[in-house]
């Protein structure tokens, strides 16, 4: 895995015209912007389209990108502002999409077990915490997934979002809270604890 510095510095080379790296950056960032893009659509069949529009509009923006800035934040940022514009576009359009699938099926991020049993209470509760994720507002659904599965801290999710700390801790303990009374109204009341998100208390 490269360093930041190095994946910064491919950026760097990439927004001043050089561009034999995007091979390269885009074999970086890609599986990390699926990621993230599998967690902000509804539908799984979104996410290759969500997928080729931010990087097109990585392309576009390249000449912004600044030195010292965070590749990897910088492309979550334009992911979620194409998603924003896709979810805006289809309340002004509303059109039948067809049903919603399975939230756990193919999931490439669910765990792996060769026990079946094991593997089976894992897709159980990905599919419980996907379907839960879409039902909560998307701002407490992005400020979660920055701060639990992306492992931003609670400042560089503030940056990204054009938010506040607190905003955002308050965005994401919300998220949190109503993900554990999911799953614990599944069965599964062993959910992971919250982390500390930088020590600083969640406002009430």
């Amino acid at each position: 895995m490269r360093s930041e510095d190095e994946l910064s510095g491919l950026m760097l080379r990439y927004a001043v015209g050089e561009d034999g790296v995007f091979e390269e950056l885009y074999r970086l960032l890609e599986p990390r912007v699926a990621r993230f893009c599998a967690r902000l659509v509804e539908r799984r069949s979104d996410v290759p389209d969500l997928i080729q529009e931010t990087f097109m509009r990585l392309h576009r923006s390249r000449a912004t990108f600044m030195d010292g800035s965070n590749p990897v934040h910088w492309v979550r940022a334009i992911a979620r502002s194409a998603h924003l514009d896709k979810v805006r576009y289809r309340r002004r359009r509303p059109e039948h999409l067809g049903p919603a699938r399975d939230a756990a099926d193919d999931d490439p991020r669910a765990p792996e077990s060769h026990d079946p049993e094991m593997a089976l209470r894992a897709r159980d509760v990905e599919h419980v915490v996907r379907v839960e994720l879409q039902k909560m507002s998307e701002k407490n659904r992005v400020a979660y997934i920055l701060l639990r599965e992306e492992g931003m801290s609670v400042k560089q999710a503030a940056a990204l979002l054009g938010s506040t700390a607190a905003v955002v801790k308050k965005r994401a303990h919300r998220a949190y809270t109503q993900l554990r009374a999911a799953l614990s109204a599944a069965g599964w009341n062993h959910y992971h604890r919250e982390e500390s998100w930088d020590t600083v208390p969640v406002p009430a």
